[in-house]
């Protein structure tokens, strides 16, 4: 006999649309959906994850909204960090010379900074949290091929990750575990402020959702993908 297809129910099920959206795209781990109710909101879900240590999914819901220039200048400053804190490792010469590149798309973001940034990411290593800013950086940008031929936009959503994991990885790079946790709870409460500064979390998730459906659209028109959510 057959034993039927048990289908696990939805932890999403329920929630209003734009929550819906904004978990489906902030990807948090297994066990923080336990703290997933109808009543949830982002700030409730915030504050749970925050009080049970679950720091990782946190930050990722707060790099899911952010904008792009915000949600790099986040990860710039949790690289540069890790590199001065107790524990922490010192940074090479090509990482000082990719954390100033940085800088200098956050303070002027056009396309020769962003550029710049990508070639010093890639002799600090992409493999670093410096090196995957970089990444974000050149992510956030309208091509991603070479100057002197025609345009391809990156994939809608592309440097959404490597916000993220910049941040996890450089709270993770610290050589006293004890002190990896209270550096993760630091950077969480770092980007949240930033989400305050940009209007709270419903304004955040409706504005970070309009701009994706846009790159959508434009990407769907330059490469004649087709279009989704």
């Amino acid at each position: 006999m057959t034993t039927p297809l048990v289908v696990a129910p939805d932890p999403l099920a329920g929630l209003p649309d734009m929550l819906r959206w904004h978990l489906k795209r902030a990807k948090p781990d297994d066990d923080a959906l336990a703290f997933v109710t109808p009543r949830a909101t982002a700030e409730t879900l915030y504050a749970a994850w925050m009080k049970d240590e679950f720091h990782a999914s946190a930050i990722r819901l707060i790099a899911a909204v952010l904008p792009a220039r915000e949600s790099v200048w986040w990860a710039w400053v949790s690289a540069r960090h890790a590199t001065q804190m107790a524990g922490g490792t010192a940074p090479s010469e090509a990482a000082h010379t990719a954390l100033n590149a940085v800088e200098q798309w956050i303070v002027r973001p056009d396309d020769n900074a962003r550029r710049a940034a990508w070639d010093a990411g890639n002799a600090a290593g992409m493999d670093t949290p410096v090196g995957m800013v970089c990444a974000a950086v050149f992510l956030n940008g309208t091509s991603i091929a070479p100057p002197n031929i025609p345009a391809v936009p990156p994939p809608p959503g592309a440097a959404l990750p490597l916000i993220s994991g910049v941040i996890i990885l450089a709270a993770s790079a610290n050589s006293d575990a004890k002190q990896i946790p209270p550096t993760l709870a630091a950077f969480a409460a770092q980007g949240l402020e930033i989400i305050k500064r940009v209007g709270g979390w419903e304004q955040a998730t409706k504005a970070a959702f309009e701009n994706l459906q846009r790159q959508q659209q434009e990407y769907a028109r330059v490469t004649q993908a087709p279009a989704g959510k």
